[in-house]
């Protein structure tokens, strides 16, 4: 590191062992005389973030360019290069997180336009429909009341008058008003725990790759790099995806549509070439494995997905 200020000091002061070098040979740690200036502790840890940073960046590179390339270089034990698979990860999944946020579609002036008018449209008849009512027997007008919401199943209604079921939207809080509070609160809930669902779920990718590939004498730890890197690769492609929806977008609601899906294809053949570099084997087995390993980590995450909105919805009623 350029402009340290190194203390020469014959012992480490972190462990206590001999130093030859600026680098304790037992520990690791960096002999540095930080009371010299307070701008050596901020260099030091500008280089680390910067240093995995350009770590990172040179490793998403080859997930784009060479996929599958990370695996074996790790597996082959040259891994000083390139990002720390679990913190390229993490790192990933930040990424898309963030992003997701960031690049979430916004309404166009025309699709808030057409929904105002459906909105007024809605209003209109309702009132004409309250209107009519009074003129109609005592039993109409009840009709019109608000209902209970005391079963499951109960109907809701609105200011408009316009009757809804709890089971027209599984996903609902509370029957009133508030619901659509509710419901926002349960989807940051979600979005919240699902980055958490994903990872705890990467030991059990690593389980249906070590079964699929049963005979390939690779070991379970191997199949885990592959599952980090793989799935980095989802999330990173994910963002490529949203962004290209976005610009095409620009085009017209066909270009983006149209751009997604070839993103997207774009996105599985990536995923098996992958797999094609990492098992080595030949383009109808990988393909066949790749569908088969495919469904049944795609069963996985469907089943702990029904289980996280299951959660979320305790939690937020519990806060509401």
């Amino acid at each position: 590191m350029s402009g340290q200020a190194f203390s020469k000091r014959s012992h480490c002061q972190n462990c206590g062992t001999a130093l030859s070098g600026p680098y304790c040979s037992e520990c690791g740690q960096l002999d540095v005389d930080y009371n010299r200036s307070f701008l050596h502790i901020v260099e030091d840890g500008l280089e680390g973030l910067l240093h995995f940073d350009g770590k990172f960046f040179m490793s998403a590179r080859y997930v784009f360019t060479r996929p599958g390339f990370l695996t074996t270089e790790f597996i082959a034990g040259h891994r000083a290069r390139y990002a720390n698979p679990v913190r390229f990860y993490v790192f990933a999944s930040f990424l898309f997180f963030a992003a997701s946020v960031f690049l979430s579609h916004r309404p166009t002036p025309a699709e808030k336009a057409a929904a105002n008018a459906q909105a007024g449209k809605g209003a209109t008849e309702a009132a004409g429909g309250v209107k009519k009512a009074e003129n109609e027997s005592p039993e109409a007008k009840k009709a019109l009341e608000p209902k209970s919401t005391t079963g499951p199943g109960a109907s809701v209604s609105s200011n408009t008058g316009a009757e809804k079921s709890w089971l027209d939207d599984p996903l609902r809080i509370r029957s009133d008003p508030k619901d659509k509070v509710s419901l926002k609160d349960l989807k940051a809930e979600i979005w919240r725990l699902l980055p958490a669902m994903l990872f705890f779920c990467l030991p059990l990718l690593a389980l249906v790759l070590k079964l699929a590939y049963i005979g390939s004498g690779r070991l379970y730890i191997e199949h885990l790099i592959f599952a980090l890197h793989v799935q980095a690769l989802a999330f990173l492609s994910f963002i490529v995806i949203k962004v290209g929806g976005l610009l095409g977008l620009l085009a017209g609601e066909g270009v983006e549509s149209a751009v997604g899906a070839v993103l997207l294809l774009g996105m599985f053949c990536l995923i098996y070439r992958a797999f094609q570099t990492v098992y080595g084997q030949g383009p109808l087995k990988t393909a066949f494995k790749l569908i088969l390993v495919a469904g049944a980590y795609g069963g996985i995450l469907l089943f702990f997905l029904v289980r996280l909105v299951t959660a979320s919805t305790y939690l937020v009623s519990l806060s509401a």
